[in-house]
């Protein structure tokens, strides 16, 4: 487990990516559909919804890795206070409750073998740059922009998952 995503290397971070999604996945398949789509308790959401979410900010970092890698003006609005992402993650549940569960799990496969090759293409100097486009007061390096959106995003996500099991 990568306790310090500053110093870790492309393969660490790629096999911790693959630990944190193969638990979302194990989980996933514990359940029926009906599970996978009830809703909880008031205000929270169900396992669908946390999938699309996740999915939202893996397409948010493939916006921000191609903004790295090619200069093209990302398409997903800046990022530079909680509130941002509040709104960012109201926009995205509205959105999307209603898709069906099926294509919610077909996006959320295939945004994880997207990020895992655009990753791949990248080396560790890469990975050691600044990264300062959103929360430029953080000074993250595009190493930790990637582990937060998904290997720390996939653990916070999974806990709450798992009371479904």
């Amino acid at each position: 487990m990568i306790e310090n995503p500053k110093n870790s290397t492309r393969a660490e971070l790629m096999a911790e990516l693959d630990r944190e999604w193969a638990s979302i996945e194990r989980i996933c398949f514990s359940l029926t559909e009906a599970d996978m789509v009830a809703q909880p308790a008031a205000g929270e959401w169900s396992i669908k919804d946390s999938l699309v979410h996740l999915s939202a900010w893996e397409k948010y970092l493939l916006d921000r890795l191609s903004y790295v890698m090619t200069g093209m003006k990302p398409l997903y609005p800046v990022m530079t206070t909680w509130d941002d992402v509040h709104r960012f993650n109201a926009q995205v549940y509205e959105e999307n409750k209603d898709r069906p569960l099926t294509s919610v799990v077909i996006e959320f496969r295939s945004l994880y073998r997207g990020v895992m090759t655009v990753l791949d293409a990248l080396s560790d100097e890469q990975l050691k740059q600044a990264y300062s486009y959103d929360f430029p007061d953080d000074s993250l390096t595009l190493l930790q922009l990637i582990w937060a959106n998904t290997c720390e995003h996939y653990r916070e996500h999974c806990s709450a998952m798992e009371k479904y099991i």
